[in-house]
């Protein structure tokens, strides 16, 4: 079998297609897998609309291949739909999931793997909105507040009946020791019933904000994004902290798994990710027509992928692949807790099933450079 693939040439982090890869990698030599063959096109960050497109036509049609993998956002994928329609060959698009799209009509050959990372974020918000008053304050960067994480964690905070206090959005583009955060500390300070934080950063702007909340003089509880969820966030937490941590991520890394033994580098979710996509060219290898991309596609959607996250199913409406998730709960002076959750159908349906209205904006990168 012959795979393309649109690799993340991140120079600001480097570490995505490295870990990516490596993960993807492991599982091919895990499994013995040594028959499939890999074309990489290597694409820019942001404004390269074009040159994806080509890159993606090269590989669909001047090299053949049989699967194209496309590590691109969902505002991307939309120059790439008439080349699945025109060659009815399989792309597979991966990335952490931050975006949804506009329309959640399936194209016949596209299937969507991801992190799940605006879902989670809207579970974290019907979490939030059962706290206390259900007042909440917002907390995010200039740059992470620009994909739709933020607006299903507050859309769906609101509808369950919270109500947002203050949007506080970080302006710095330097994350060291300059960062910092007086207003939403000077809103803390004149609003005492307000305890409540929503917050949506990357993990080094995330592990700054845990450092200054720490210190601040009241208990605040925090309901946070995927990746401030992340070890590297997480180890900025004091240990005499008073603050109580709370939001869903896709895996917990700590657990043993043959991922965590086999990859070569420290494991990520974006290994993860390079781990899960190898086993779907496994599944569409034993298939054995992987070319005859709407046949391959009907027995994708037969059959789930065993994932270090669990069991993932290809939900026949979306051509999502959907995957249990975690819910992490850290109090003051315990250990942390993972309750883990394979019952998300329901919520999942109802996700995939709300308008997107209004004018839709934000950042218009190849990929999120997390």
């Amino acid at each position: 079998m012959k795979v393309g693939l649109l690799f993340p040439q991140s120079n600001v982090y480097p570490g995505i297609g490295l870990d990516f890869m490596d993960g993807w990698n492991s599982l091919l030599q895990q499994q013995q897998i040594n028959d499939i063959t890999v074309l990489k096109e290597g694409i820019g960050l942001g404004g390269v609309e074009k040159e994806v497109y080509l890159k993606a036509e090269k590989l669909l049609i001047s090299d053949d291949v049989d699967v194209l993998v496309a590590y691109i956002d969902e505002k991307i994928l939309q120059v790439l739909h008439p080349l699945a329609m025109a060659t009815g060959k399989i792309i597979l698009v991966v990335n952490p999931g931050a975006n949804y799209p506009v329309n959640w009509l399936a194209q016949p050959t596209v299937v969507h793997l991801n992190l799940q990372h605006a879902f989670l974020c809207r579970l974290t918000g019907a979490l939030a909105a059962t706290a206390g008053n259900g007042k909440a304050a917002l907390a995010s960067t200039f740059y992470d507040c620009g994909y739709l994480q933020s607006a299903a964690f507050v859309n769906n905070f609101m509808e369950k009946g919270g109500s947002i206090e203050y949007n506080y959005i970080n302006r710095q583009q330097q994350y060291d020791n300059s960062f910092e955060i007086s207003a939403l500390l000077d809103f803390l300070n004149k609003q005492p019933d307000c305890n409540n934080l929503l917050c949506v950063a990357d993990t080094l702007p995330g592990s700054l904000f845990y450092k200054l909340l720490d210190q601040y003089s009241r208990p605040l509880q925090l309901f946070v994004s995927p990746m401030m969820l992340e070890q590297k966030a997480l180890e900025a937490i004091g240990t005499q902290t008073s603050c109580t941590v709370q939001g869903y991520m896709p895996w917990y890394k700590d657990e043993a798994t043959d991922l965590t033994k086999a990859c070569s580098r420290p494991v990520s979710i974006f290994s993860l990710l390079g781990w899960e996509t190898a086993l779907v060219l496994q599944q569409l290898k034993e298939f054995g027509n992987a070319a005859n991309g709407e046949a391959a596609v009907a027995y994708l959607k037969s059959a789930s992928l065993q994932s270090p996250r669990g069991a993932l199913q290809l939900d026949a409406a979306t051509q999502f692949y959907v995957a249990p998730v975690a819910k992490y709960t850290l109090q003051p002076d315990a250990a942390p807790q993972i309750e883990w959750s394979n019952d998300i159908e329901k919520e999942w349906q109802q996700f995939t099933a709300l308008p997107t209205e209004g004018a839709v904006t934000g950042w218009t990168n190849t990929y999120l450079c997390y």
